[in-house]
């Protein structure tokens, strides 16, 4: 779950106990593990818009390419203070 409020930004995940916990970056499916591994890489805090989209989707594009159910593509979402932008990236 992600979202802004009066403090910023912030993604929170839910852990298979049900705890919930807020991150910096978060990646769920069949190719979580390898996406993540990426980010965590190459993550940086206070990293510009522009260099998160193109981690996101390289994070992403690594997990299609050893996951045959990953899909055809990228649903990424910005969501900033002025609402949600979204945008489909063919694989």
């Amino acid at each position: 779950v992600g979202g802004v409020d009066e403090e910023g930004p912030h993604i929170y995940v839910l852990d298979p106990l049900g705890a919930i916990i807020e991150e910096e970056y978060a990646a769920l499916g069949t190719g979580a593990q390898l996406a993540i591994s990426i980010i965590e890489g190459e993550y940086k805090r206070g990293i510009c818009l522009e260099d998160a989209r193109s981690l996101a989707l390289k994070a992403v594009k690594a997990a299609f390419s050893r996951d045959a159910v990953s899909g055809d593509g990228v649903d990424l979402l910005v969501i900033d203070n002025s609402g949600v932008k979204e945008e489909f990236v063919p694989a």
